[in-house]
């Protein structure tokens, strides 16, 4: 079997500051959350890496040259919202480091477990063919995991 390359725990108390961590991010940001329909989340234009430097230029210049810009239009809303955006942004991606990092340890972890239950399971089942005491209840129990799966057999 390949080696076990993760083992997550947290040391003692570790868990509590990670859980006090995340709920001290989550007060933080409860008095700027909004929530966004399904339909606003495909419809509203995004800003992305190639589009932020016209947003920038387009608030700056929304300042400088205020006689272009449309009456409904806030200068100071729209720099507040450019502003906004680069510092989401950036937090998002720092907190997509810390999801990145749970993530792979999730799958890593899974992973694991699985294989390692899977071998558990290809033993105990020659096991219980080989009618060793205890190994075909076991077997049984675990095998309604793969029920309803494998091998269909033709009609006829």
């Amino acid at each position: 079997m390949d080696e076990n390359r993760v083992n997550f725990v947290f040391a003692t108390g570790e868990l509590q500051l990670f859980e006090e961590a995340v709920q001290n991010l989550l007060n933080i940001l409860e008095q700027h959350k909004v929530v966004l329909s399904d339909i606003e989340l495909k419809t509203l234009p995004r800003v992305a890496d190639g589009t932020l430097p016209f947003v920038e230029k387009s608030a700056s210049y929304c300042v400088s040259h205020p006689q272009f810009k449309p009456d409904y239009v806030n200068a100071n809303e729209l720099s507040a919202d450019v502003e906004g955006y680069k510092l989401s942004s950036r937090l998002l991606t720092r907190v997509a480091e810390v999801y990145r990092i749970l993530e792979h340890i999730s799958i890593l972890s899974g992973s694991e477990a699985y294989s390692a239950s899977l071998s558990y399971y290809r033993n105990v089942k020659s096991q219980a063919k080989d009618n060793r005491p205890g190994a075909k209840l076991v077997y049984e129990d675990l095998q309604q995991r793969f029920q309803g799966q494998g091998r269909k057999s033709a009609a006829k």
